[in-house]
């Protein structure tokens, strides 16, 4: 399972820790078929892309010129790709609101005036954000849920303005290009030996990954350094800068219960189709030595973000003023509030969305279990994901939708649940499918 699951499961099973007090009106969510607003944004993008490799072409010699600029163009199209899809959201009062932190931020910082920066939201429900080369900024929707206030989103906007300040991207595609150079040089090398050319080669290899690595992490403290500075001269209280990062670090080192085995009988007890305990059963996998299990790669050395923890400590360090606790400026809390109902509704839709059907079914079940407001909605699109699952498992294609059971890397609750799914037959999925997909269930 890839580390992007990991988090999307983590960050599911704690969001429902925290249920709100929602109205009883069953929730829309959001359109992102806003065609005019999408392509506005696209239209834009593609000429600033066009003028953005013309200054690379007029700053770089020719050779590194290109490498840049192929690179920056291939990936741009995949991104311009994935908003034509719909993984961005163009909803007027979200954007403005980020639009308008920008700006306090830019009103704190004069030399960032005649900067062009633009804002993008994406569907993702990590507590994430991420700088694109050309100066656009891709926050995350999950940053609305996960983030207590503005002050606090704004402190993570100020580190991605330091990325981009200090043209961390930019930076890193020079030195990729000179790495690559040098790796093929050690390589044509490499071809001319006689012994242990396999093992060489394997040193090659993690020695450029570890550089990398090593980069990156000093990137994200340089960041974070500078963040800070750009945001402590707006009006943003100092020390939410600092719960900002505190969050970042409770939310990936804690460990949330998930679901029990009585939610399985609750939800799949059915007139149609009494509840079966063979669903429960697992795949035994005691027998398994994992001591044996070697790792030739230290992940630790090649993770691009040091530990939070470790960040923290530097920002107290160069910074003690962030040890104060102060009032939040929060200018617009009820604003905020709501942008945090948005983005928790959005959850499952989202992964549905994205064709994460397994993972929109485990979202609603633990939402269901926990949040009495809003069961009609959940149970809606319980329906429709299992219907996916059905037609996947019809077509023999479930491998993309659900993963396997793998306890090296997810929780029992997790194991548990991907036990159930795959032992339901295609003719279970499907009365399960139909009861969540009727309207008088």
């Amino acid at each position: 399972m890839t580390k992007k699951k990991h988090q999307i499961i983590f960050l599911l099973i704690t969001l429902v820790f925290w249920s709100y007090n929602l109205h009883s009106q069953k929730y829309t969510p959001i359109d992102t078929t806003k065609n005019d607003k999408r392509d506005s944004f696209l239209k834009e993008f593609k000429a600033d892309n066009e003028r953005y490799i013309q200054e690379i072409k007029s700053k770089y010699d020719a050779k590194l010129a290109k490498y840049i600029s192929n690179s920056y163009t291939e990936f741009s199209t995949e991104f311009g790709a994935q908003i034509k899809k719909g993984n961005f959201i163009f909803e007027d009062e979200i954007t403005k609101f980020a639009s308008n932190v920008l700006e306090e931020i830019k009103k704190g910082n004069p030399e960032l005036k005649d900067t062009k920066f633009k804002i993008l939201i994406s569907k993702s429900h990590s507590l994430n954000a991420f700088c694109i080369t050309d100066g656009t900024f891709v926050l995350n929707l999950g940053l609305f849920y996960w983030l207590d206030n503005e002050d606090q989103f704004a402190g993570v906007l100020s580190h991605e303005i330091a990325h981009k300040v200090l043209e961390h991207s930019l930076k890193k595609k020079e030195r990729d290009f000179l790495e690559e150079k040098n790796t093929k040089r050690r390589i044509s090398e490499l071809k001319k030996e006689k012994y242990s050319v396999s093992d060489k080669a394997l040193t090659l290899f993690r020695e450029r990954l570890y550089d990398k690595g090593n980069r990156a992490k000093q990137q994200e403290l340089q960041a974070d350094s500078l963040g800070y500075v750009l945001y402590r001269k707006t009006n943003y209280s100092k020390s939410e800068y600092l719960s900002a990062m505190k969050l970042m670090q409770r939310y990936d080192s804690i460990k949330p219960a998930g679901l029990s085995e009585t939610v399985y009988k609750k939800y799949f007890d059915l007139a149609t189709q009494p509840f079966n305990e063979k669903w429960l059963q697992k795949e035994d996998f005691s027998s398994y030595d994992y001591s044996k299990f070697t790792e030739k790669i230290d992940t630790d050395s090649i993770a691009s973000h040091p530990e939070t923890e470790t960040r923290i400590a530097r920002i107290l360090s160069l910074f003690p003023e962030v040890k104060s606790e102060t009032k939040a400026y929060n200018p617009n809390p009820e604003l905020y509030k709501k942008l945090a109902k948005i983005a928790y509704l959005e959850t499952v839709p989202n992964l549905y969305f994205n064709e994460d059907y397994g993972l929109s079914i485990y979202a609603a079940l633990l939402y269901l279990e926990r949040d009495k407001v809003n069961t009609a909605f959940f149970s809606e699109w319980l329906g429709k994901s299992f219907t996916k699952i059905y037609e996947a498992r019809k077509n023999y294609t479930l491998n993309r939708y659900l993963d396997r059971v793998s306890p090296q890397e997810q929780s029992e609750s997790y194991q548990l649940f991907l036990s159930f799914m795959w032992n339901l037959n295609l003719d279970e999925i499907k009365k399960i499918a139909d009861f969540y997909s009727s309207e008088n269930h």
